[in-house]
This record gives structure tokens, C-alpha cells and sequence, in this order.
């Protein structure tokens, strides 16, 4: 399987709740959290495969969202989120997600037998949101892989941006840190596959891993569908971009494109 951002690639969530006008004060707030909201659809996704890869390739993408009343949300792009504190314009909380990883038909012929393949994870952790406005929210996310030794770090920032006609648009970016287990899964070398490679032995230790950029727009086609499309670039950072796998077979930039039809309940 191919290796989306961590964030999962295709931001249909965030898409989805562009298109719903937000409420004005805090008690409009509350009653949009004393309902339930479900959505399922269905698109196309083109990343790269695997994670610091120049190759990309298309899959289908099934697409659903559940958010309960007090926001607890499943969706098939950013797992299971659950909402334990809220204080004003803050809310913290829990979340539980995978990380995809990467097969020998991912690798390609080059790579399949020189370097490991790498097994879907799930990896659980915590968040904060801040809303700054009705338009302007950061967060931030400390996961570890269940199983394992990798941690994650991400920092972000959303905009929503003006609507032009019916079309809602938002942009956001991103950085992501790995600490040295994490940076050392994806983008290692060990000496028996430096030798088959004929690289450089890459052991790197943790810190910024990439930094990103989201453009996304939702077109109403009726009162509950519409088509969600988005455009990222993630540029690797740091000893990721340097690793000998992507310096020599993959990119250090990273774009991402996903189409999606959505009905809304």
C-alpha cells in the first residue's frame, strides 16, 4: 500500500466542514455539537508510493465520516478523535489513527529486494485545538505507534477562506517531526541495504521530518452532495530529504491531488 501523509492525504474533513456555515456564538456552537452529522463518499486519490518517493500512482478512495453529538468523530481519513476538555476557544482530547506502509510492488523493481517493506501501524495519542475565529484554528498532535518505538509530532494552522459563489475554499499548513525510530523506518538504510543499493549507511536521529501546504475547495452539486477536491505539496526536511533513498530514488517534494463525492445526512 502506498504511504499518505500522516494527516492522511485527502483533508475530505476538513472539506466537508467548509461547507456548512459556522455558527456565530457560543450557543450556536453548542447546538451544533448536540447533533449528529454523517457523511459517506467516494473518489480518487493520486500520492506518492511510498513516503519520499518520485513515483505516484492512483487509488480509489472510500470516503465516511461520523461526528456524535459532543464531537466525537470516525472518518476514514483522520480515525477516531475524541474531544475530553473544552475551555473557551480551547479543546484537547484523544485520537487514534494508522500509518500505511509500504509494499514490494510500492518499492518497485529497483528497491523491492534491497529495501524492508513496511506493515500498516496504528498509532494512538493526543491533540489541542485553539480557535482563533470563525475562520483562523491551530492545532497540534503527539502520537506513538502502538507496538513500537515511533513518535510523531505535527503543528498546523487552517484558513478558511472567503467563499467565492457557492464554492467553499480553505488552506492550511503543516510541519511534522519523527523522532529517531520513526525517522529511521522511513527513511533508514541499513549496512546490507547500503551494500545492495550502493549508498551510504543512514541511520538518522529525530527531528523535522517536512513541512506542508493544503488548497482545498468544496463544490455543492445539491442541498446534501458536492465534490471535494484538494491539491498538497510537502516538501522533506531535514535528514529525511537527505537520505540517500530519496536523494538518490525518490523526491524531497511531495505532492498530493484527491477528488471525492460527498453526501451529507
Amino acid at each position: 500500500m502506498p504511504v499518505p501523509a500522516f494527516r492522511c492525504a485527502v483533508p475530505l474533513l476538513m472539506l466537508l466542514a467548509c461547507s456548512q456555515v459556522k455558527a456565530a456564538d457560543a450557543d450556536a456552537d453548542a447546538d451544533e455539537r448536540a447533533r449528529w452529522s454523517v457523511a459517506i463518499g467516494a473518489g480518487a486519490q493520486q500520492l506518492p508510493r511510498w513516503l519520499g518517493a518520485d513515483r505516484q500512482q492512483w487509488q480509489a478512495i472510500p470516503f465516511f465520516d461520523i461526528q456524535t453529538p459532543g464531537g466525537t468523530e470516525l472518518s476514514s481519513t483522520d480515525g477516531l478523535t475524541v474531544p475530553l476538555a473544552r475551555a473557551g476557544r480551547w479543546q484537547a482530547g484523544v485520537y487514534e489513527d494508522y500509518l500505511w506502509g509500504r509494499s514490494r510492488s510500492d518499492l518497485g523493481a529497483t528497491l523491492a529486494d534491497a529495501v524492508p517493506t513496511l506493515h500498516t501501524r496504528l498509532h494512538a495519542g493526543g491533540y489541542v485545538e485553539y480557535q482563533a475565529g470563525t475562520a483562523l484554528s491551530f492545532g497540534a498532535r503527539l502520537g506513538h505507534d502502538l507496538g513500537s518505538n515511533g513518535a510523531y509530532l505535527s503543528l498546523s494552522a487552517d484558513y478558511d477562506l472567503p467563499a467565492v459563489w457557492y464554492l467553499q475554499q480553505s488552506l492550511s499548513v503543516g510541519w511534522r517531526g519523527m523522532n529517531s525510530a520513526a525517522m529511521r523506518r522511513y527513511f533508514g538504510i541499513s549496512a546490507p541495504s547500503a551494500a545492495q543499493l550502493g549508498t551510504d549507511v543512514w541511520q538518522p536521529g529525530s527531528g523535522s521530518q517536512q513541512a506542508s501546504a493544503d488548497y482545498s475547495v468544496f463544490v455543492p452539486t445539491s442541498q446534501h452532495t458536492g465534490l471535494a477536491l484538494s491539491l498538497e505539496y510537502a516538501r522533506l526536511l531535514g535528514t529525511a530529504a537527505d537520505s540517500p533513498l530519496v536523494q538518490r530514488f525518490g523526491s524531497g517534494g511531495q505532492w498530493e491531488r484527491s477528488l471525492a463525492f460527498v453526501y451529507h445526512f
